[in-house]
């Protein structure tokens, strides 16, 4: 439960005041004595606390509020009590009240967030903690939220179309299967009951079949239920225990390589973008993409980066030697460093790789979408063949 009080008071001026303070009563009555208030009238509203595990949205809009107190120039513990008194989930005021303690206790930020995260179960990449750890080092915290913020805010746009990609698809998947069961489960065992065992016999081999395999999963329903449920039961588990790189087995894939490559791509050139306007230098800014899970070939492209320009090669020669990275990506890198314009250029980069990834998908769709309804199709005039089939032999047996 979250309080909120609304009053009326006296100021030593004797003004009146309506105000809210959002806290508890404790802590009401702390504020009162600070600002010398006559409280004439008071009402304590109680608002329930929302249940479940942090999002990554909430996430996200927590840091941008807590960005725009910090700029504001608001001490950051400060700002944690007051997004703790306007948080509306328990999970929220759990993280801000367990940050706060070890920022009281003199831990840094980044890592009282760190273990704050972890807490509560939320998973965030190094880098974003990466990104405050850098801000804190140089006295900017403000600098390290904004870079975090935009950081989330692209990888929610990430989240966002692989999403929509995947929605139509997976609904079409979803309607075959229940398109199926319809048909095996209940429409094949009821029309099945007009034809005698004799009857049944003398059916065409197509219908015959059909009817077969629907009486059998109508007669066996909870073996098979139970079967399915002990081959998923232990792939869900392994998941979820062992996890799976997606990254790495769609990269492998031939049709969907070039998707991997643009969105990773794209994180990296984000990353770097908000890094270097954030104030790092490139190869500061190379080693803290270490942090986040990347493709081999990427994250071997990255560390040979940043040994090269140690020795004083240029970004764009480096990459200019890897397959991954488009030849326009090179010439654009090269212009930036002639210009002074990285910034820039990284950000562009990341655009441009992620409207490729949102055209490649559409493509890929366009394929997609149309031959799932053929084969619905396909196999829903199967079963309709094999019925009508089986009407016409009635007919013939009668006559």
């Amino acid at each position: 439960m979250n309080n909120r009080i609304l009053y009326s008071a006296l100021s030593k001026n004797q003004e009146k005041i309506n105000g809210v303070f959002d806290g508890s009563k404790e802590e009401f009555e702390e504020f009162v004595r600070k600002k010398k208030l006559m409280v004439t009238s008071f009402k304590l509203q109680t608002k329930k606390l929302q249940k479940g595990k942090l999002t990554p949205d909430e996430f996200l809009a927590l840091i941008e509020e807590l960005y725009y107190l910090i700029q504001s120039g608001m001490a950051i513990d400060k700002a944690l009590k007051l997004l703790i008194t306007t948080a509306s989930k328990e999970a929220q005021i759990k993280l801000l009240e367990n940050v706060l303690k070890d920022v009281k206790g003199g831990e840094q930020f980044s890592l009282a967030l760190k273990r704050g995260l972890d807490s509560q179960g939320v998973g965030v990449d190094a880098l974003s903690i990466g990104f405050i750890a850098t801000a804190e080092e140089v006295g900017n915290l403000g600098d390290g939220l904004k870079q975090l913020f935009d950081y989330l805010t692209f990888q929610k746009g990430i989240r966002g179309d692989i999403r929509q990609a995947l929605s139509y698809p997976i609904f079409l998947l979803g309607m075959s299967v229940a398109v199926s069961f319809l048909i095996f489960f209940l429409i094949i065992p009821k029309f099945s009951t007009l034809f005698t065992p004799e009857e049944f016999q003398k059916l065409p081999s197509i219908s015959y079949n059909v009817l077969m395999l629907g009486n059998y999963l109508n007669d066996n329903a909870m073996m098979v239920f139970v079967l399915l449920g002990a081959i998923i039961t232990p792939i869900v588990l392994y998941v979820q225990k062992k996890g799976i790189n997606w990254l790495a087995l769609f990269y492998r894939t031939p049709k969907l390589r070039d998707l991997v490559i643009d969105i990773q791509l794209s994180i990296v050139y984000g990353a770097l973008s908000n890094m270097l306007q954030g104030g790092l230098e490139i190869d500061k800014a190379l080693r803290q993409l270490k942090k986040i899970q990347l493709l081999k070939d990427i994250d071997d492209l990255l560390v040979n980066a940043l040994s090269q320009i140690k020795q004083g090669v240029k970004l764009s020669e480096v990459f200019a030697l890897s397959s991954i990275i488009p030849p326009s990506d090179i010439a654009l890198l090269y212009v930036g460093e002639n210009s002074a314009s990285m910034v820039e250029i990284f950000r562009s980069l990341s655009t441009r790789h992620s409207q490729s990834f949102s055209r490649q998908t559409k493509k890929i769709l366009a394929i997609l979408e149309p031959a799932v309804i053929v084969a619905l199709g396909i196999f829903i005039a199967f079963i309709i063949v094999a019925i009508m089939l089986a009407v016409m032999s009635i007919s013939d047996m009668a006559g």
